[in-house]
């Protein structure tokens, strides 16, 4: 059986600080979707994208959404 629950601020601060203390990441699943929160440290750093760079040299979706969307593919 599955129940709704409303999360507060706070309590997603305290189970994420949590989490760290004891060397994990937070992880919750919704449905399909699992949501992962990370500590900004952790997370992978930006970098500018080059309109002129071509999609593989991406390392990740986000870099090459972001170039994409920027008319790096063609646009405007």
């Amino acid at each position: 059986m599955t129940r709704q629950l409303a999360l507060t601020e706070r309590q997603i601060t305290v189970l994420c600080r949590g989490a760290a203390k004891a060397g994990h990441i937070a992880e919750v699943k919704i449905g399909e979707v699992v949501v992962r929160l990370i500590p900004k440290d952790d997370a992978q750093r930006e970098r500018p994208i080059d309109k002129d760079v071509s999609p593989e040299a991406f390392d990740t979706l986000d870099e090459y959404l972001a170039w994409r969307d920027r008319g790096g593919a063609g646009g405007a």
